[in-house]
């Protein structure tokens, strides 16, 4: 029963946190700044993996499959995805047909930028922090 408790509170931890980054914004940011929405789908894996995980503590089965693992590596990679989908964005569709005499131009070329690596970073540290989430999980149902 230890180990539903201390997915209990991991759980319990994320929703504080989702409930604090809905208040403060963060989560607003995170859905405005992703054009992929690669975070809001490893965010709704790492939820999911959770109510899962808390259903198997609670039955106490005490051994995670190997589905679970390669779903805490999915969004790991998820995330990376999200980088290089990023990074394309910023190689391919920023310097097409500018002008660099004409300050609109200019501008919009930083704002494609600003996008294109807002969306690498945002997906890379979900998906980073959602993988250590979810390993965590799986060593304490292992444990």
């Amino acid at each position: 029963m230890i180990r539903f408790w201390q997915i209990w509170s991991v759980f319990v931890l994320m929703v504080i946190a989702s409930y604090a980054g809905y208040y403060y914004g963060a989560i607003d940011f995170i859905y405005n700044n992703d054009f992929t929405y690669i975070s809001i789908v490893n965010l709704s894996i790492l939820y999911l993996f959770t109510l899962v995980n808390l259903y198997k503590s609670y039955s106490q089965v005490n051994e995670a499959s190997d589905n679970q693992w390669f779903m805490s590596d999915a969004v790991l990679s998820l995330g990376m995805v999200g980088t290089l989908s990023g990074f394309l964005v910023v190689l391919y569709s920023t310097f097409e047909g500018l002008d660099p005499s004409n300050t609109e131009s200019m501008k919009k070329a930083i704002e494609t930028l600003a996008s294109g690596m807002g969306t690498a970073l945002l997906t890379s540290l979900v998906g980073l922090v959602s993988s250590i989430i979810m390993k965590y999980q799986l060593v304490v149902l292992e444990s």
